[in-house]
């Protein structure tokens, strides 16, 4: 077991239930799919090294996205702002 990975189960039995009832009821898979997507990229940033709360920020932001579009406009942006030039005055 890794470091620092919790062996007591932190999972709410009423959520676990939501979750699989929304799996079974959607009738495209698409549901069922996005969770295994899910669990599958959620895996993969813990192997690189993503804590569990830096992920909770992005898929909350994720999420609130989904909710917001001006939000997700503003987090396009935010990610494609070019950094600014360096100041080489302030660094000397």
């Amino acid at each position: 077991m890794k470091k620092g990975v919790m062996t007591v189960s932190i999972f709410k039995e009423e959520t676990i239930n939501s979750i699989i009832k929304k799996a079974k009821g959607d009738k495209t898979g698409q549901v069922s799919k996005m969770i295994k997507d899910l669990m599958e990229f959620t895996k993969k940033a813990g192997e690189l090294g993503i804590t569990l709360e830096e992920l909770s920020v992005i898929c909350t932001t994720g999420w609130y996205i989904s909710h917001d579009p001006a939000m997700g406009e503003l987090m396009k942006n935010l990610m494609t702002m070019q950094p600014p030039p360096p100041d080489d005055e302030f660094i000397n």
